[in-house]
């Protein structure tokens, strides 16, 4: 234990041990994908890792409104492709998805902070589990339009 001290307070100084600094790697990843100007990528992740940021979003995640405006637009642009690769293989899912916007939101799990969208269409409802942490990988259903309402978008 006596060598791993200097480490540690070492660690604690550079901010390494708190995770309130830990940037998600899909959000340091949106930042390199939002410009191709190095300058702007920087102040972006630089944003990331500030501690300010980091609480905001940990606030945010506890809240269904704030994290499922938050994460709104990426899973909406997630969610298309799913339905469209559904359809391909089931043709209920053509009678159903129209290319419609999701119009609500529901917690999936709470405590892992993911998230389904959902849109109720003639009686159905089209649902879109996603997970902000694995934004591609999404997971499509639909069943009746039955069950708790979620929050609207």
């Amino acid at each position: 234990m006596k060598g791993y001290l200097p480490f540690l307070l070492l660690a604690g100084a550079w901010g390494l041990a708190s995770p309130v600094m830990a940037a998600s790697e899909q959000a340091i990843r949106d930042c390199q994908a939002s410009s191709m100007n190095p300058l702007v990528v920087g102040a972006c992740i630089k944003q990331l890792t500030s501690k300010a940021a980091r609480i905001e979003e940990i606030d945010c995640r506890k809240d269904l409104e704030c994290w499922g405006k938050h994460n709104e637009e990426r899973a909406q642009r997630n969610c298309a492709p799913g339905f469209a690769r559904a359809a391909q293989w089931d043709a209920n899912w053509w009678k159903l998805w129209d290319e419609q916007e999701m119009t609500h939101v529901r917690w999936r799990s709470r405590r892992e902070g993911t998230l389904e969208y959902y849109v109720d269409s003639g009686g159905m409802r089209l649902i879109c589990g996603y997970d902000p942490d694995l934004p591609q990988r999404v997971q499509v259903q639909y069943g009746p339009a039955l069950g708790d309402v979620g929050f609207e978008l």
